[in-house]
């Protein structure tokens, strides 16, 4: 994603997004966007369960599997300061050209399957070498593949991008399907 950000009244010194999240139930997070990526991540998780699209759960808000799936996700911020609720492109490049290595160091430690880029692909490209395309919205680059959508506060209706994402993500499985077995671990 692009930057962490906080504009709740509480939230009166630093912070940090991993120890935020973690802390919380998403219910508590209160914001549309981390809805939005728990969703994809069990529409995700399904997918590679059955290899079918699962419709759309419509008691997300309340379906354990949902909280269960956001986390078992893994962000990663461009900027690691706090920001605003709006990024220039220009501050966000500088960042990812002072911050790369770091960026980088991380993406190999969490070593995902599967990477997101939420509205953030156009920014991180050039750093990827001669990243191939593979599919709708898939690239493959340093051998990660990462998925070039909209960020999950796009003001887009929920189903929409759960649509859109996991119908990409069908057509593609072949090529992105991870080969471990922990995926059924999430799935109970």
């Amino acid at each position: 994603m692009k930057e962490a950000y906080e504009n709740s009244a509480d939230v009166t010194e630093e912070w940090a997004l991993n120890d935020y999240i973690a802390s919380k139930r998403l219910s508590e997070l209160g914001k549309p966007m981390w809805w939005s990526m728990a969703q994809w991540v069990d529409g995700i998780n399904k997918l590679i369960e059955t290899s079918d699209v699962i419709p759309f759960n419509e008691d997300y808000k309340s379906d354990p599997k949902v909280e269960k799936a956001f986390h078992s996700c893994a962000i990663i911020n461009l900027k690691k300061s706090g920001g605003k609720s709006f990024s220039l492109s220009d501050d966000l490049s500088s960042y990812i050209d002072s911050d790369w290595d770091l960026l980088w160091e991380q993406i190999q430690e969490i070593n995902p399957d599967l990477i997101i880029c939420g509205a953030t692909y156009p920014l991180i490209e050039s750093k990827l070498g001669c990243p191939q395309k593979s599919a709708e919205w898939l690239y493959h680059a340093q051998g990660y593949h990462f998925i070039d959508f909209w960020h999950p506060s796009n003001q887009w209706p929920h189903k929409v991008k759960y649509y859109s994402l996991m119908s990409a993500l069908k057509q593609s499985k072949e090529l992105w399907m991870p080969k471990r077995s922990f995926v059924a671990e999430l799935l109970e």
